[in-house]
């Protein structure tokens, strides 16, 4: 089959000439999971790592579960699948990942359902941490990317004419040569688009992956640092690194990979930023795994640049990084207890848009508050979730304000803030509240540009905190806010309503736990 030796010449490549994709996989001392499945021509077995024996490498295996019943590692399979695991009781994904292993001449995979003891939260907590290291350590990743459950299989019939590409012979005077016929989305609907990569979980996967060989409903596509190329164009296209995979690891050097370390926190957080934006807006079937999901991730950063991990949140920089927003309201806060506090992205269910750092590139940034103390911990959330229950002290000033209107325009009503209209608010409940305020954040400066009558030459951005009844100082985070500087090139005019916020004068009796005429309040979010 002509996709088997594509990707089996994709990874042979690979490993000879890449140098990044090699560095992030090179280890003096190989790590195998507690659990994989040994491969070879003669059986399928479940072998355990502690009990030594085992060389060479392993491949991961990404699918979606997709509500089948399928043969599974429980407490009273155990004893039974390491002597034997019926080879043709297995769904159809993982009978042709394990084909696919055995071509690549791998010797061990590892199938989540599989390798993880289903029946026992004991077992699954204690795996579900190992994440990084089960990914980062594979030599490759299959992915069933366009199959729905685990009875669809890797290998599809496919119409042949996918992959031969157009080719055109243009000569018009101003072009001439000959020039092949590429659809820059390809990539996107193939992948992106596909029902496996709407899995939260997935998010990790495909980062944390070195190598990643998707099987879409047309053809086999090779993923690496240094490679993206299908059957169709073995030798890859500049046009498709617009994946959400590559877009999630911008600011990276050139040709990196997720796996390589950033060069500075700011760089780091940006990453972990666009992560959020892709990862918040996948499903997941447990809420309580929201944390746990994205959490080989975390923990990657954590290991390369030694940042304070607090709640889906980095210190430094947290400032900016509380100025997240919801992107559909309708979503609202997380259902019965809430996953984390307020403060945090993760306490809401659905799509949130982070600020990062790297996009300011060329603005003064101004902070207008600061963290001044930060305390959380884990808790059991469900059987097998977590939780982050914890709290922040800022200093910071506060604006009283409301705010009202539709789900389609929202504004800020306080002194001075009538036309604050770019409101995003985190659940519908805050619309017409009493006992909110505007908290300034950051502000942002840049130098006027002569290109354009009209500049963004300064903007506030900040959020919305509503005090807690019977709680003086206490605050819950409700939104996000910003006020833009628009300047005239002509009149170098601010808004009034950005004036206004500049000017706001402090009112010593609004609650707090303590306040200072210079340093301002000092406030504690939950």
């Amino acid at each position: 089959m002509a996709a088997l030796g594509f990707f089996k010449g994709c990874l042979n490549e690979c490993r000879a000439k890449h140098s990044i994709c090699s560095s992030t996989t090179s280890s003096a001392q190989p790590w195998y999971p507690t659990r994989l499945i040994h491969v070879d021509q003669h059986s399928v077995k479940l072998v355990e790592s502690i009990q030594g024996g085992l060389s060479g490498p392993y491949a991961s295996l990404s699918h979606c579960w997709g509500g089948a019943k399928i043969l599974k590692l429980e407490k009273q399979t155990l004893s039974q699948f390491k002597d034997d695991i019926p080879f043709h009781q297995l769904p159809q994904t993982f009978q042709d990942a394990i084909e696919v292993a055995r071509c690549l001449d791998i010797n061990y995979i590892w199938i989540d359902s599989l390798c993880i003891i289903q029946d026992s939260d004991e077992d699954w907590q204690r795996e579900a941490v190992t994440m990084l290291k089960v990914y980062k350590h594979a030599l490759c990743n299959i992915a069933a990317t366009w199959s729905v459950n685990s009875f669809g299989g890797l290998f599809t019939d496919r119409d042949p004419a996918v992959l031969s590409s157009d080719v055109l012979d243009i000569d018009n005077g101003a072009l001439k040569g000959r020039f092949r016929l590429i659809d820059e989305d390809y990539f996107t609907q193939q992948i992106d688009d596909a029902q496996l990569n709407r899995r939260a979980w997935v998010t990790q996967e495909r980062l944390l992956s070195p190598r990643i060989i998707h099987f879409t409903s047309d053809q086999v596509i090779w993923d690496c640092a240094e490679l993206t190329a299908c059957e169709s164009l073995p030798r890859g296209t500049s046009v498709w690194p617009s994946s959400a995979r590559t877009q999630m690891r911008v600011g990276c050097k050139q040709g990196s990979h997720f796996l390589t370390p950033p060069d500075s926190a700011d760089q780091a957080i940006s990453q972990w930023a666009r992560i959020v934006n892709a990862y918040s807006a996948c499903g997941l079937t447990q809420i309580g795994d929201k944390l746990i999901a994205i959490s080989g991730v975390a923990e990657h950063l954590q290991n390369e640049l030694g940042l304070e991990y607090c709640a889906g949140l980095w210190r430094p920089r947290m400032e900016i990084q509380l100025s997240w927003f919801v992107n559909t309201l309708q979503q609202g806060k997380t259902p019965q207890n809430e996953l984390a506090p307020s403060w945090s992205w993760v306490s809401i269910n659905g799509s949130v848009g982070t600020q990062q750092v790297d996009a300011y590139e060329g603005y003064d940034i101004t902070p207008l508050a600061s963290v001044t103390e930060v305390s959380t911990r884990r808790e059991v959330y469900e059987p097998r979730g977590e939780k982050i229950v914890g709290y922040l002290r800022m200093r910071c000033s506060l604006n009283p304000v409301t705010v009202q209107g539709s789900e389609q325009d929202f504004h800020l009503e306080g002194k001075g803030m009538e036309h604050a209209k770019n409101v995003w608010v985190d659940s519908a409940d805050v619309i017409g509240a009493d006992r909110l305020f505007f908290v300034p954040m950051f502000d942002l400066q840049t130098p006027l540009s002569l290109e354009d009558k009209w500049n963004l030459a300064s903007e506030i951005r900040g959020i919305l905190v509503q005090a807690v009844s019977g709680e003086p100082g206490t605050y819950t985070r409700c939104g996000h806010a910003f006020v833009a500087g628009s300047v005239r090139e002509d009149t170098k005019a601010f808004d009034p309503t950005y004036d206004a916020l500049k000017s706001a004068e402090a009112n010593p009796g609004l609650p707090c736990e303590e306040y200072d005429s210079t340093s301002g309040y000092v406030i504690k979010l939950v």
